[in-house]
């Protein structure tokens, strides 16, 4: 006899095969992972059953060149569900004002850098 399972979503996934990738540990590391449903609140994630993930991470999806905070909310062998918990940020988002000043004066001091170095090299 089959079992009713009760859905606890609040929104429909989409089914999907998308390559991501759970990044964490400071965003020193990696793991590749298969999106096999998606939507705005979470999505299912297929990873190797040996693998241990943290309970928040990030989950980068180089396709579309954006990512998401994720937290993990069950995991069963392989699968793992996960809720997002910040709307998606994409690579094109301009960099904070403070970044871009330290970049700029960054770049200021190389340049200053290199025309030493080649002053350098061309008085010996």
């Amino acid at each position: 006899m089959p079992v009713a399972t009760t859905e606890r979503r609040q929104h429909a996934r989409n089914r999907t095969l998308i390559g991501a990738q759970i990044i964490f540990n400071q965003r020193q590391s990696t793991l590749d992972c298969t999106v096999r449903n998606l939507s705005e609140q979470g999505a299912l994630l297929v990873l190797s059953d040996a693998i241990a993930t943290p309970e928040l991470f990030e989950l980068y999806f180089p396709l579309k060149r954006e990512s998401r905070m994720a937290r993990a909310r069950w995991r069963d062998g392989a699968r793992q569900g996960v809720e997002f918990t910040r709307p998606a940020k994409t690579d094109d988002a301009p960099a904070p004002l403070d970044l871009q000043r330290r970049l700029k004066q960054l770049e200021q001091e190389n340049s200053v850098l290199r025309a030493r170095i080649a002053q350098l090299t061309e008085a010996g």
